[in-house]
């Protein structure tokens, strides 16, 4: 840091270039602050910047870590922080905690899962391959959380101040708003559409001196012209008469409960036959608990909050997962599985069995990232290799853009111009190249703003 007491400075270590691996500090000459902590995921290359033995900082100094939602591309780090010394407050909502909880649990259970594969097919004598974090690097991180309301100011120092503000995106997530040494920060988080399925929409603010914002869909526009009961009215019909299953890779926050209460909604009103649902996905049914536990955080009644378990088999244990394509009732079933980008879980089983077979379908319902499995499927991919297999894809592809709990390029301009006055400049992260170069462009032109699109270690001086 420079001997300019006034200076303040951002460095992003994640989510530049990228939208994952979420990380930025802040950093005066007397503060270190980490807002959000995620895991890089992805592509390979991607994935190895877990692995970094250097960090651009001390995990000790931090004076805390402020989590704007429980997703693993932003809380995913945090365990790796405990080990290397982090000690410090993790701030976060109620709903975030919980969630984060759920989520860190099922990474550190996937890692050690994966180490001991990996161990188990590595020669003799070669040294042992170690998971990042383990469940007890798990237990001390959730012992630091400390958490607060929406819109609830938290005092940190005489000069540091910061509260949370509904994003909408997911149970809990919220924007931050920051106040440092005179300055004023705008964190966006995720945001999610002007108006959320079962959550209330992006809280707007008047001002703000900096503004560091998410562009994951800069350059794309959700196709609303069909609303998200319709199109799957519209999948689960097609499948049906096909004679097929029905595949939806889900996010297990936010995304898998939608999907229920979708499909429950349209069986009530006999808009599509009364078929079997499968939620297999053991944190997506932890997350549907901490639904209806918050019910201060979404807009669903308790009838429809006590619906999200109602018709639904929730699966278990793997042997139970092994059972589901040959459980009696009618043929065609709806098994709703992680991960939501197909990049692991239970979804892979289902995949490499139906895959194959033109009669069933895939619905991806979210965002794929590039380098993912759900993102080859969506561009049209003739083949897929799921572990180590090389399988045919000729299972229809189809995808839900309307169902996305990201803003897309018209709702991130509609946020951005609910300030009332010139932000000193807006910072772009958490989008690809090509998203985060076509809104800079779009607020350039529109809003006049000074415009940054982050870059991954570069430390930018305010």
């Amino acid at each position: 840091m420079a001997n300019d007491k006034s200076l303040v400075q951002l460095l992003f270590i994640g989510a530049a270039g990228t939208v994952t691996g979420s990380k930025t500090l802040l950093q005066t000459h007397k503060h270190k602050l980490l807002i959000d902590c995620g895991l890089f995921q992805g592509s390979k290359s991607e994935r190895k910047l877990n692995k970094l033995k250097k960090l651009p900082f001390n995990p000790s100094e931090l004076d805390g870590i402020i989590l704007t939602h429980g997703h693993l591309d932003h809380s995913g780090f945090l365990p790796v922080l405990v080990k290397k010394g982090f000690t410090g407050p993790v701030y976060a909502t109620t709903p975030s905690r919980d969630i984060t909880g759920v989520i860190l649990q099922d990474s550190a259970h996937i890692q050690e899962e994966d180490a001991r594969e990996a161990n188990r097919k590595r020669s003799e004598g070669s040294k042992p391959l170690k998971p990042l974090y383990r469940q007890k690097h798990v237990n001390r991180t959730m012992d630091l959380f400390q958490t607060y309301g929406d819109n609830e100011w938290v005092q940190l120092d005489d000069d540091v101040r910061f509260r949370f503000h509904k994003s909408g995106h997911i149970l809990g997530s919220a924007l931050v708003e920051l106040e440092v040494e005179g300055h004023r920060f705008v964190f966006s988080g995720d945001l999610g559409q002007r108006e959320p399925l079962i959550l209330d929409g992006p809280t707007t603010l008047p001002e703000a001196d900096y503004i560091i914002m998410e562009a994951t869909y800069g350059d794309k526009l959700h196709d609303n012209s069909v609303s998200p009961y319709q199109a799957l009215e519209e999948v689960v019909k097609h499948t049906f008469e096909k004679g097929g299953n029905l595949v939806i890779p889900s996010f297990a926050v936010e995304r898998a409960q939608e999907i229920i209460l979708i499909l429950n909604n349209l069986m009530d009103e006999k808009s599509i036959p009364a078929l079997p649902i499968y939620l297999d996905s053991p944190m997506g049914s932890g997350i549907t608990e901490i639904f209806q536990r918050h019910r201060d955080w979404h807009n669903l009644s308790e009838a429809e909050c006590d619906s999200l378990t109602k018709n639904v088999h929730i699966i278990g244990s793997f042997e139970e997962t092994l059972n589901v394509l040959n459980a009696d009732g009618p043929k065609s079933k709806i098994i709703i599985a992680g991960s939501g980008m197909a990049t692991g879980g239970r979804v892979l089983y289902y995949l490499k069995q139906l895959v194959g077979d033109s009669k069933n379908t895939v619905l991806l319902v979210g965002h794929q990232a590039a380098g993912t499995r759900g993102h080859q499927l969506s561009s049209g991919a003739a083949t897929t290799e799921i572990e180590g297999e090389e399988f045919e894809v000729k299972a229809e592809i189809s995808q839900i853009g309307s169902l996305s709990a990201h803003a897309d390029q018209g709702d991130l301009l509609w946020w951005l111009g609910k300030f009332e006055r010139p932000p000193k400049r807006v910072f772009l992260n958490h989008g690809e190249e090509a998203a985060t170069r076509a809104l800079k462009k779009l607020i350039e032109d529109t809003y006049h703003f000074p415009v940054t699109v982050a870059e991954r270690n570069r430390i930018y001086p305010l």
